[in-house]
């Protein structure tokens, strides 16, 4: 099982093996563009944040902050090949047919970028900052969650009209199904408020807010299983994990500034800005497994099973 993390206070992509003991980095490179504008002894100039897999073409895109790009890795041979312009910020991303869609955070948009003509074909109108963007294939829509706009868009994928906007909890910043695909989970943060963040549960079919759970300080990253949502909370420090059916909660230390999770073969793989760490959690005894050392401002997480 190969672990890919996204370093962006370094402009890095580490592979990671804990059965062949593999821990190699790869360096992106910035776009052709900005080599004139920025200064060599800056780093980092690309921000790699988040990661998208195309099983395709067996190609792994990160999606880059900083440079407003899209760079992309042959991840068999774990070689960079190009970085290419995504739009204004680039915050997250997913593959749909020969697509991926990306939410600008300082575009206020969708970009369309085609993966055979690695160029933008349209840019879809959203909410202000959007941030993640998911595809549920039950009920056939893309939706889009708007921190600055409090809400979620409603995509139509045939002709990427939007459909609906609704409103949700304050700065929505990440988002899940459940197992089924029947309820969206939005993780609101609250930013700048000082309040706990929430968890706005959000049926699918009624197209309305049925429960609101309860969380930590700026729950910035969340997943699910058939039983619970992980949410971590960035600045409580915790990974809590919520009984979808009861709300009751356990919750658990997770090192300083945790900012992405993802859930593979019952462990949690935890991303940790603040400590450069990557923190396997044992989701079932919940406790941490193992810590691993990063490097600078690990956040977006990638497993290659």
């Amino acid at each position: 099982m190969n672990i890919y993390v996204a370093n962006k206070g370094e402009d890095t992509v580490q592979r990671i093996n804990l059965n062949k003991h593999i821990n190699d980095f790869l360096r992106l490179k910035p776009l052709k563009e900005m080599y004139n504008v920025l200064q060599y002894n800056r780093e980092p100039v690309v921000g790699p944040h988040r990661m998208i897999f195309d099983r395709v073409s067996n190609k792994l895109y990160t999606l880059n902050e900083y440079d407003d790009s899209i760079s992309i890795i042959d991840i068999k041979s774990f070689k960079f090949l190009r970085t290419i312009y995504a739009g204004a910020c680039p915050n997250n991303g997913i593959i749909l047919n020969n697509d991926i869609l990306i939410t600008n955070g300082d575009g206020d948009c969708v970009s369309v970028f085609n993966i055979k003509s690695e160029k933008i074909v349209e840019q879809i109108k959203v909410g202000s900052q959007p941030q993640a963007i998911l595809y549920n294939k039950r009920f056939g829509k893309i939706i889009v969650c708007n921190m600055n706009s409090d809400s979620i868009t409603i995509i139509n994928p045939l002709d990427f009209s939007v459909e609906k906007d609704f409103v949700v909890g304050s700065k929505p910043y990440d988002m899940c199904f459940s197992n089924d695909e029947k309820y969206l989970f939005v993780s609101n943060t609250y930013l700048e408020s000082g309040l706990d963040g929430t968890i706005s549960v959000f049926d699918m079919s009624s197209e309305k807010i049925v429960n609101t759970l309860k969380c930590g300080k700026l729950p910035i990253s969340i997943c699910s299983d058939e039983k619970y949502i992980y949410v971590v909370n960035s600045c409580s420090n915790t990974l809590r994990r919520i009984c979808i059916k009861t709300g009751e909660y356990k919750e658990i230390y997770c090192g300083y500034m945790p900012s992405y999770i993802t859930v593979k073969n019952r462990k949690a793989f935890i991303s940790n800005t603040g400590e450069n760490k990557l923190l396997l959690i044992d989701i079932e005894n919940f406790l941490v497994e193992k810590s691993i050392e990063m490097g600078k401002e690990p956040d977006g997480i990638f497993i290659e099973a």
